[in-house]
């Protein structure tokens, strides 16, 4: 710690930079003490826009070495993710990462295994989780209000422009990876079950990236409940994270509500949970996921949000992409 507060720094310093900085800024307990990069430039536009006077560097290493820092956010590619997250807990730092947490099988367990081998702590950055609105749906559906959920459905479509680096496979892992990981993370935690099975399709839409910007599944989870996933990264449309949720009981369509309990009632009803989800980093619940993340590292245990809980919705995004690359065939995802 540094002046009685957890020392904090941001390697990567793009647009989802500002979120995790700005969530460092308004926690009381958190001191921004470095901003990295490997383009200077990068680093002095974040400081310019926060008004930060912190240490610069253009090497990782920099920030792993500085024993001030206790808690390191990556936000680089994709690519970059599991590697990165692994020197750092391996140097002792707590971990925000941002998601993709990795983009091949491999990192997946290599990630899990070092975290849990050096005694770090994690977050994924799977902002959906924290949206008050799917934090009840995750509640109704737990609670039983909705009886056998047998359907559940999602949408990630966001059409937006995106960096060069984001048009290229072998550096984002596909669409689902890259950005419809959101949605299928925001499925398998309401629901409360694990994806087990997919049968995925994909379709070239546009030239700009080198791989198919549009992917859809048929999945099954591990309390038999079916799925409908599909992810555009293109097309004239908002930001769309839609979820749609069949019961015995009742259904939930985004922040629609048609519940059994309610005797009488003709049509869905609506509740107003007070934030909108959005595209827009700064609209993202990154404080409230700061606050949470240094109550687990006070309280020395595991955030129910951290790298491990990330691994079957990442698991299932790069099942998808394989499957549509051969011409739908059924994968299977375990343990």
């Amino acid at each position: 710690m540094h002046n009685g507060k957890y020392g904090c720094a941001v390697w990567g310093c793009g647009w989802v930079a500002s979120g995790h900085i700005n969530a460092y800024l308004r926690h009381p307990q958190c001191e921004v003490l470095a901003l990295g990069s490997r383009r200077r430039e990068s680093i002095l536009a974040k400081q310019q826009e926060f008004g930060l006077d912190c240490r610069a560097c253009l090497d990782f290493a920099e920030l792993l070495q500085d024993e001030r820092i206790d808690i390191i956010s990556i936000c680089t590619p994709n690519c970059q993710h599991a590697e990165e997250a692994i020197r750092a807990a391996r140097a002792g730092k707590h971990v925000f990462l941002e998601k993709p947490i990795a983009i091949c099988e491999e990192d997946l367990l290599r990630l899990t295994q070092t975290f849990a081998a050096c005694g770090v702590r994690s977050l994924v950055g799977l902002v959906l989780r924290f949206n008050p609105l799917v934090q009840l749906q995750r509640q109704l559906v737990a609670e039983g209000e909705l009886g056998r959920v047998f359907m559940a459905n999602v949408d990630y479509w966001f059409g937006r422009e995106r960096l060069g680096w984001m048009k290229d496979r072998a550096q984002t892992g596909g669409a689902f990876i890259l950005a419809g990981c959101h949605s299928v993370d925001m499925a398998r935690f309401v629901l409360g079950a694990d994806i087990v099975e997919v049968s995925g399709a994909s379709v070239q839409v546009g030239e700009y990236y080198e791989y198919p910007p549009v992917e859809t599944a048929q999945v099954r989870f591990a309390n038999g409940a079916l799925g409908v996933f599909t992810c555009s990264l293109v097309g004239c449309n908002p930001y769309t994270a839609n979820l749609s949720l069949l019961g015995e009981k009742g259904t939930i369509v985004n922040d629609r509500f048609f519940l059994r309990r309610f005797a009488g009632q003709k049509n869905f009803f609506t509740l107003d949970t007070g934030v909108k989800k959005s595209g827009d980093v700064y609209g993202h619940p990154f404080p409230a996921m700061v606050e949470h993340f240094i109550t687990c590292i006070q309280e020395d245990r595991e955030s129910p949000h951290n790298l491990a809980s990330a691994v079957n919705a990442h698991r299932a995004c790069l099942a998808i992409s394989r499957s549509a690359a051969e011409g739908g065939r059924k994968i299977t995802i375990t343990d």
